[in-house]
């Protein structure tokens, strides 16, 4: 089990709140201090609105140490999200951060595979890019249904070593850098692979070698039923890898244990509190037929 981060609590203070899609917003905070220790997995407790009792968990998008600030990706949903949405530049709250473990990086040489879907894709995009100034070979998957959130491009970085898609789009945040990513929809889209992530996953490791299968590791964020799929996928070619829960949280310290997961504890399991013990777990050890 990882060691959590030493958490702070810090003011922010909104430097701009773009609305990307009609549900989804970019939010950059300045915050006082915090951001030096977040890494992509971990997450935040920001307090919405002094009408509400409990702050609401958000995972981390980006981070940069040398404007100390922080970016979230959010998706209106809530009471809680609501208010965030009539944020604007200037407004001040306060906020616990960075909150529990985050995904721990893959060697040089190995090749991180990242699933995400929804709002799940906001820590896997940030490990994206910290995966490429590590000098780990990344590909990035994205199940979307809804409007692109961020910018997509036709790419230019190949996908090795099969290409599932005519004409295929990438996101450009990736794309820029090198980093083949890739969309699917159960709708038909142009660019995009019609079906699930997951199908979209097995496609490509059917086409690697036992060589390449053992150099890949599996990070996946994103509903329940496509991280269950997404586990099953791991199994079904014998690769590791890691998972960053979705639970509700409620206090983000482990006080309340409102947000437990099933997880492996040698021959048995336990329940273990994803805000704290987590969100980040090794695939192997959820059990996934009890979430």
């Amino acid at each position: 089990m990882c060691q959590p981060v030493t958490s702070h609590q810090t003011t922010a203070t909104v430097l701009f709140n773009k609305q990307l899609t009609k549900t989804q917003y970019l939010l950059r905070l300045q915050a006082d201090n915090g951001v030096e220790e977040a890494k992509p997995g971990h997450f935040v407790h920001l307090n919405c609105h002094p009408s509400l009792t409990l702050p609401r968990p958000f995972s981390i998008l980006d981070s940069d140490i040398e404007q100390g600030t922080l970016d979230i990706f959010y998706q209106v949903v809530g009471e809680g999200t609501q208010y965030m949405a009539g944020w604007e530049a200037g407004f001040a709250t306060t906020m616990l951060t960075p909150i529990g473990c985050h995904f721990k990086q893959p060697e040089v040489g190995s090749h991180a595979f990242l699933i995400a879907g929804g709002i799940g894709y906001a820590p896997l995009d940030f490990f994206a890019r910290y995966l490429k100034k590590q000098g780990v070979d990344t590909t990035m998957l994205l199940g979307l249904e809804s409007d692109p959130p961020f910018e997509l491009t036709s790419s230019t970085t190949p996908l090795l070593p099969f290409e599932p898609i005519t004409n295929p789009l990438s996101i450009v945040r990736q794309d820029s850098l090198g980093i083949p990513s890739r969309l699917s929809s159960l709708q038909a889209k142009p660019g995009f692979f019609q079906g699930y992530v997951t199908e979209l996953a097995t496609a490509i490791l059917q086409k690697m070698d036992s060589e390449q299968l053992g150099k890949t590791e599996l990070f996946i964020c994103g509903p329940t039923p496509m991280m269950k799929a997404a586990a099953k996928v791991a199994s079904q070619f014998n690769i590791t890898g890691q998972a960053s829960l979705e639970e509700h949280m409620a206090c983000g310290f482990g006080g309340c244990a409102g947000c437990v997961a099933p997880i492996k504890d040698g021959d048995s399991w336990s329940y273990r509190r994803v805000c704290t013990d987590g969100p980040v777990f090794d695939l192997k050890d959820v059990v996934w037929d009890k979430i």
